[in-house]
């Protein structure tokens, strides 16, 4: 049978990975990694349902490159050493099964760590705190910052552990974000200031990670588009810095809202399906490149019409999957009206 929603399922090659399809599962904290920061079996088999489901990339959770100090979570996986590699490659054997990609977040919550589950003081690119009533972090050293190596290695490991892909999280308030958000960044040396000094630590994560993967394995970065806060970035801010470092980036997740505007980051739900679809389309037309959309995107037409107008070339699922580890097989076979609806919640 022939599904009706043909852009949706047209391949997608980005350097050595080709999707089968165009629908991505974007990367959601489960709580399911054990506290040493593995793979859980639990956690393996909630990918692997998703996989099954038809996915065509399953994009894992941020994990940490940067153990205590850039933890985001007691049960957050961790990267940052080659003993959590056997588990992860586990992980990407047992998607690949079913003939889905897998890439993997790479993190560093910068200021939004904390303090009483690190015990040392959150770091960022200013003593700004990450939200209102966060705790205030201290200003990274210059010499600190130029340990971007981290990011490097922990994007080496996971082509070694057999991902496909890896995304850089550049948004969402965390440390590239705070170096990057006018908001966080009040910096007066090299990394602050204009546009180009505050995007200079994003360009030099990129520049190191595609230094230690090599030409062929694609980068996925995240952004927020527009931080949807006074003072903030807007799009057009975005679609200037991105000038300093898309160049090492295949693919562009265009996301937005930062943790005081986090009803646009996840999306409240009486925001209409696919309302972020214009960000992509910007992005997309400004740099040419290929860009993941996000944003209540429940009803398989509006994926359709979003790929269909060349507004984006991914479609990035969160919840969705969720609700329905299926989705993507029931659009494929005509099976649309069982699909177990997102209402868009876990949001308030």
């Amino acid at each position: 049978m022939k599904s009706m929603y043909k852009h949706i399922f047209e391949p997608l090659t980005i350097r050595r990975m080709t999707m089968k399809n165009r629908i991505m599962m974007t990367p959601m904290g489960t709580n399911y990694g054990e506290q040493s920061g593995e793979m859980s079996f639990l956690h393996i088999n909630y990918y692997e349902q998703r996989a099954r489901g038809g996915t065509g990339l399953i994009m894992v959770e941020n994990a940490n490159v940067d153990y205590p100090l850039g933890s985001n979570g007691t049960t957050q996986l961790r990267i940052d050493h080659d003993n959590y590699l056997p588990r992860l490659f586990k992980l990407t054997e047992t998607v690949h099964k079913h003939g889905a990609c897998i890439g993997i977040q790479i993190n560093h919550a910068g200021a939004s760590a904390q303090s009483a589950r690190t015990q040392m003081q959150p770091v960022s690119a200013s003593d700004i705190p990450s939200k209102a009533g966060g705790e205030i972090p201290r200003p990274l050293e210059k010499e600190e910052i130029l340990q971007i190596k981290k990011y490097g290695q922990a994007a080496k490991r996971a082509q070694a552990a057999g991902f496909d892909t890896v995304e850089i999280h550049a948004g969402h308030s965390y440390l590239i974000s705070q170096f990057l958000s006018p908001l966080t960044n009040h910096r007066t040396d090299e990394f602050g200031g204009s546009a180009e000094n505050r995007a200079r630590f994003a360009r030099m994560v990129l520049e190191e990670v595609r230094a230690q993967v090599g030409p062929h394995f694609p980068i996925f970065v995240r952004i927020s588009a527009d931080e949807f806060l006074e003072g903030g970035n807007t799009l057009e801010d975005t679609l200037d810095y991105l000038q300093y470092f898309q160049e090492e980036a295949d693919v562009i997740d265009v996301s937005a809202g930062l943790n005081s505007s986090i009803q646009y980051q996840i999306d409240a739900n009486y925001l209409p399906d696919g309302w972020r679809s214009y960000m992509a389309k910007a992005v997309k037309e400004r740099y040419g490149k290929p860009c993941v959309t996000t944003g209540n995107i429940r009803n398989p037409q509006v994926a359709e019409d979003i790929l269909a107008k060349g507004d984006a070339d991914i479609i990035g699922m969160g919840r969705g999957l969720i609700a329905d580890p299926d989705w993507v097989n029931k659009v494929e076979f005509g099976d649309v009206c069982d699909i177990r609806k997102c209402i868009s919640c876990n949001i308030g």
